[in-house]
This record gives C-alpha cells, sequence and structure tokens, in this order.
C-alpha cells in the first residue's frame, strides 16, 4: 500500500506543465498587407494577454505621429478563432479580481446571445 502512495505522489510531482503552442498576432498595415508573428503561449487568456501587452507598446511607440501604423490588430488561436473579437472571453480576462495564473479557453466562454 505504501508503494502505491508513493508511486502515485511520484506521479503527481512529476507532472510537467503544458507545453506552449504557437498563436498568431496579425498586424494589417495601412496598405493591406499582413504582418503576422508567432506568440508562444499556454493557452487563450495566455495569448490575450501578450496580445494586449504588444498592442500597449505598438500604441505608445506611435504617440504622436499623424497616422497610426496599423489598420487593425488580432490574435488568432490555434484552432483559427480570432480571441479579441470574443467580448465575453475579454471580460473574463481583463476582470480584476481574476488571478493571473487563471486558465481562460475561448471554449470555455458560453457563445454570446447577442
Amino acid at each position: 500500500m505504501l508503494a502505491v502512495v508513493c508511486c502515485g505522489c511520484l506521479v503527481s510531482c512529476n507532472k510537467k506543465p503544458p507545453k506552449p503552442v504557437g498563436y498568431r498576432f496579425v498586424k494589417l498595415t495601412n496598405d493591406g498587407k499582413e504582418q503576422v508573428e508567432e506568440i508562444k503561449a499556454i493557452n487563450d487568456s495566455d495569448a490575450l494577454k501578450q496580445y494586449f501587452n504588444r498592442m500597449e507598446k505598438i500604441i505608445v511607440e506611435n504617440i504622436g505621429k499623424e497616422e497610426e501604423p496599423f489598420k487593425a490588430m488580432y490574435v488568432i488561436s490555434p484552432s483559427g478563432d480570432t480571441l479579441n473579437t470574443n467580448e465575453e472571453l475579454i471580460k473574463k480576462v481583463l476582470e480584476p479580481d481574476v488571478p493571473s495564473n487563471q486558465v481562460i479557453n475561448l471554449k470555455d466562454i458560453a457563445p454570446s446571445t447577442h
């Protein structure tokens, strides 16, 4: 019995963290061209947070310029979902009382009824 308990503990302690997967950060330029950059994230909420950080950096770098460098910016999941257009996912990820390490995936969000 002791051996079973010890083996169970070893197996659970050796659990590896999830591997990051590739999300796409797509920037649509004013002339209609796409610039695609890969974001490595462990889940949708992590990818969306990285997207907001990159978007914020781009906006700050371009303060005071006459023209914005991009017409639009998107983050696309490995399954092809555009994460930053899902209002419910954004609300969940940006809620102030949600721990930063909480995993939120698009598939966990109920479809919007609007």
